[in-house]
């Protein structure tokens, strides 16, 4: 048990109360030896009752002693318990307001997760509305009335519904994080290998001209929850697909590792790599490494894989080199 430190004077008079005891003794001891001394040498001339009287004297100084010895460690014992008794009354009152700081943390962490939900609900909801009266009048004018607008009006027109189109993928990105804080764990046994498998082979099946070779190291498992674990081997499998689609041919890489000394896992590609000085905004939302006519995306992917792993208590790390790939280490907890 660790007691606060404030104690520390209540130990050093512990400490002067078992020496005050010792030096009581020594004296009452001292004290004693010599008065009764002198009293038998006063008292008794005689040998034989000289032997009798140091007799008499030392059980009375064995009696004596004891008792006074008694009272006094009975005294000291009586100190001692009562300090263990003041520290433990002390740390009790401590744990409990540290109990109750952390529930009231976490309560106003909970509600503030929950207001942080309303509101982007509510946002999304009320900015799909205009979004899709912006891009259907878009649309409508194209079509209606084409051939009445010049070339660079048709290209405005264009811009608008593809901004607009944008603007409702980063509201589908802001739900998406949303929902990631939201509800709780369900871990259970998955099978990692098998969801990357299902990934990949979904990849393939769009692409089926595309050369990539693909190693997975088999039944790789974890205690995680299902479907969490699937969005975030989801979007690293996607990643190291759109970023490797340069490479020819294309490896992706699926294997145990070693993430500070626990057990991990990693996935790699052969792809565009990303600059390591960047990559402090690499996790972020809607921040990107890359144009976006080089590879599109909004930039949630990662954010949501780090918040998913960082609540099954793990954690991510990735290692890229322009040019030569990246590399992405995760633990589950």
């Amino acid at each position: 048990m660790n007691w606060p430190r404030s104690e520390t004077p209540r130990q050093l008079r512990t400490s002067t109360a078992a020496f005050r005891t010792v030096a009581i003794y020594v004296v009452v001891a001292i004290a004693w030896i010599t008065l009764s001394d002198l009293a038998v040498d006063a008292l008794f001339s005689d040998p034989a009752h000289l032997v009798k009287a140091n007799l008499v004297k030392g059980w009375l100084f064995v009696l004596i002693t004891g008792v006074l010895l008694y009272a006094l460690i009975s005294r000291l014992v009586h100190q001692i318990n009562q300090l263990i008794l003041q520290r433990q009354e002390l740390y009790d009152r401590q744990q409990s307001e540290l109990e109750a700081t952390v529930a009231q943390r976490t309560a106003e962490l909970r509600a503030a997760n929950e207001e942080l939900d309303s509101f982007a609900y509510a946002v999304s909801h009320d900015l799909r509305a205009p979004l899709r009266a912006m891009n259907g009048f878009s649309e409508a004018l194209l079509e209606d009335h084409h051939d009445e607008l010049s070339e660079p009006a048709q290209d405005h027109l264009d811009q608008i519904r593809i901004a607009s189109s944008r603007m409702q993928g980063l509201i589908d990105g802001l739900l998406v994080l949303s929902r990631v804080t939201r509800g709780e764990l369900d871990r259970s046994h998955v099978n990692l290998s098998e969801i990357v498998t299902q990934s990949l082979r979904a990849l393939q099946e769009r692409e089926p001209a595309r050369p990539v070779e693909v190693e997975i190291e088999p039944d790789l498992t974890a205690e995680a929850d299902p479907r969490m674990v699937a969005a975030v081997l989801g979007n690293l499998v996607d990643n190291a697909w759109k970023y490797s689609a340069g490479a020819v041919p294309s490896v992706i890489r699926f294997h145990a590792a070693s993430l500070d000394g626990e057990p991990a896992f990693c996935i790699s590609d052969n792809g565009a790599g990303f600059d390591m000085r960047h990559i402090e905004g690499l996790f972020k939302p809607f921040q990107r490494l890359h144009r976006q006519d080089e590879f599109p995306g909004l930039g949630i992917g990662l954010a949501t894989v780090q918040r998913i792993i960082h609540r099954h208590g793990g954690q991510i790390r990735a290692e890229a080199r322009p040019g030569e790939g990246a590399r992405f280490w995760f633990t589950l907890g």
